[in-house]
């Protein structure tokens, strides 16, 4: 196939992206996006985290804003949920977790076809079932190739600028990123019929039809999870843990699952080695070169701003992380792997690999300031100070 160029090439369309590629293709750039899978979300959908967690901070003002806002009050589409009222959705309507926070539960299979469809219309090149085989760098380990590969064919693209969202820095680490993992717990959860027990509320979707997250036995927690061979024993105690489950189920045409995880859910795979580091214990703290800001979503506690550095390899150039594994560790890691935080940085990646695109720059020299006069343009909160209300 013949080389094709791109303003702006993005490897893993999970909601960070997602968030990139819309991000760059509406500033113009030609946008392309490279995805493994059949399916468009990432861990959200395919990994079955059914969650929209919230992006409203401990007063409950916004603080996650621009197109992760926007991503959120896309997900109840093609599902039984609504936002929440006092943050302008359905009077009466139902989240399906806390009604006091600005998030929704969505349809998993349903939010696949919303992220699709905004893909398309933004006019981003979408590549499904499509595989980023490796890449090359010029002499200043710049990339500057990917190799694709999909059915019968093998192909090379370029770019201006690349984005790693592939949740595991598996494009940054291909082209000699240094990178860092982390431990998992082994958490399978499964689509169920059931019409055994009543209705729970977190994990309900219809009457009898429920998102189940088996216990598992007390040794469910792996370390690092980089090798061939962890990754095979995580998805093997997946398939473990959810059989012996349903082993005990007495009645199976009353209690039965309908569909599991497409793709392992590992919550930590890897984090680049980046310009900045966001580590534990600095939620609240403002820095100058924030380009968006991330909500405890675990509890009321304070929010957690980016450093624009987090998205920039140490020491890899043409590229930026989106998503998961941007350079955060310990308790940050935690805020910063789901889904509004992957959104809020995939923006904040697909606007600065679009300026870099536009200036013929590296990202690691493109100016804070300028990248954030355009994230505030387009609705992006920047700082946990200037929360709005509802």
């Amino acid at each position: 196939m013949q080389m094709n160029h791109y303003d702006v090439a993005v490897c893993g369309a999970g909601i960070a992206g997602v968030a990139a590629a819309l991000a760059a293709a509406r500033r113009g750039k030609k946008t392309v996006i490279i995805e493994k899978q059949l399916i468009v979300g990432g861990l959200a959908t395919s990994g079955l985290i059914y969650i929209y967690l919230p992006v409203s901070g401990i007063d409950g003002k916004v603080v996650t804003a621009g197109i992760a806002e926007e991503l959120l009050r896309y997900s109840p589409d093609y599902g039984p949920f609504d936002l929440p009222e006092k943050y302008n959705g359905v009077a009466g309507g139902d989240n399906g977790n806390d009604p006091e926070r600005y998030c929704c539960c969505f349809s998993p299979a349903g939010y696949t076809l919303t992220l699709e469809r905004l893909l398309r219309d933004a006019g981003v090149e979408v590549y499904l079932e499509t595989t980023v085989t490796g890449v090359k760098c010029d002499k200043d380990n710049r990339i500057c190739e990917a190799e694709l590969f999909c059915g019968a064919d093998h192909w090379n693209i370029e770019a201006d600028c690349f984005i790693d969202a592939s949740g595991g820095a598996f494009m940054l680490r291909m082209a000699g990123e240094k990178v860092f993992g982390d431990g998992n717990y082994v958490t399978p959860w499964v689509v169920e019929q059931n019409e055994m027990r009543e209705k729970i509320r977190t994990f309900y979707f219809t009457k009898d039809l429920y998102m189940n997250a088996p216990e598992l036995s007390e040794d469910r927690f792996m370390g690092e999870v980089l090798t061939v061979a962890e990754m095979q024993e995580f998805i093997r105690r997946q398939y473990q843990g959810i059989r012996k489950f349903y082993d005990q189920v007495s009645d199976r045409k009353r209690c039965y699952p309908v569909h599991l995880p497409a793709m392992p859910q590992l919550r930590k795979i890897a984090r680049i080695d980046g310009m900045s580091l966001i580590d534990s214990g600095e939620a609240g703290i403002c820095r100058a070169d924030s380009v968006g800001v991330a909500a405890d979503w675990r509890k009321l506690a304070e929010s957690w701003e980016t450093p624009y550095g987090a998205l920039v390899p140490r020491n890899i150039r043409g590229a930026l992380a989106a998503g998961r594994c941007i350079s955060s560790t310990g308790e940050a890691w935690e805020i910063f792997r789901v889904i509004p935080a992957a959104a809020m940085t995939g923006e904040a990646a697909g606007v600065a690999a679009a300026m870099c695109s536009d200036r013929n720059i590296d990202p690691s020299v493109l100016p804070v300031k300028d990248l954030q006069r355009e994230l505030l343009g387009n609705g992006a909160i920047l700082h946990i100070a200037d929360g709005r209300e509802k």
